[in-house]
């Protein structure tokens, strides 16, 4: 799975707590092409298989927010499991 490393094209961002004590900031991929118009549910879609495929039991806690200036928390996960 491909993330973005360009936050500003980015809808979703993921901040991610590590076991091992690290955090580590991942932006979504929103568009399925280039041309394709930016799809957030997509985007928060593949964070999530990335929380629960690659990083399966290597973190602790992973909050998925909007990608603005005070942007709302969209969903919050504790132990791999979703609490909204």
């Amino acid at each position: 799975m491909i993330l973005s490393n360009l936050p500003g094209i980015s809808l979703s961002k993921c901040i991610v707590y590590f076991h091992d004590g690290n955090s580590r900031t991942f932006y979504s991929l929103d568009k399925t092409h280039k041309r394709a118009k930016p799809n957030q549910a997509l985007g928060i879609r593949r964070l999530e298989k990335m929380l629960n495929v690659r990083f399966k039991g290597l973190w602790e806690t992973a909050i998925i927010y909007e990608n603005q200036p005070k942007g709302k928390e969209i969903a919050k996960y504790k132990n791999g499991v979703r609490l909204f």
